[in-house]
């Protein structure tokens, strides 16, 4: 179980992708929250020094966000969410992106087989579903990365 201190964090980050689902929205307001809440929570468990890492890793995944956004490979919302969970992975030590990177990709591929399922069943695809076409509600992956390398390190 991570820190008291990362609670705050994790709820933006299960907000996020309760939002995702839900709208297939990840508004500005629950990034900044969730950024602000994952600075606080490496600051307060692992202590400033490791803060500019942190934001260097996060505006490097936010460069990278916005330019696949530009070409249409994610969305807006979901390069703003990965660069927020970002802020409370430093780049040193190298295992902190890496890992954020490596359980956000796991998740993301779990939630893709379970809507490609969930398809292929009927569950997942009736009116009113929360499936909305072929969109991928990454916010989903993103929070569960960043609950996953919370808890892995």
């Amino acid at each position: 179980m991570p820190d008291i201190m990362w609670w705050p964090a994790l709820a933006c980050a299960a907000l996020g992708a309760w939002l995702d689902v839900t709208s297939r929205r990840l508004p500005n307001r629950v990034c900044a929250a969730f950024a602000i809440a994952a600075i606080f929570g490496l600051g307060a468990t692992q202590g400033a020094a490791l803060l500019p890492w942190a934001l260097l890793h996060a505006a490097a995944a936010l460069l990278v966000g916005m330019l696949l956004f530009r070409f249409g490979v994610i969305g807006g919302g979901d390069a703003k969410f990965y660069a927020a969970a970002a802020c409370a992975a430093p780049i040193i030590p190298a295992a902190g992106p890496l890992a954020l990177l490596g359980w956000t990709s796991v998740a993301g591929l779990v939630l893709l087989l379970v809507m490609m399922v969930g398809r292929r069943l009927g569950i997942l695809a009736g009116k009113g579903s929360l499936l909305k076409g072929w969109e991928v509600p990454y916010g989903v992956a993103i929070a569960a990365g960043f609950w996953l390398a919370l808890i892995s390190v």
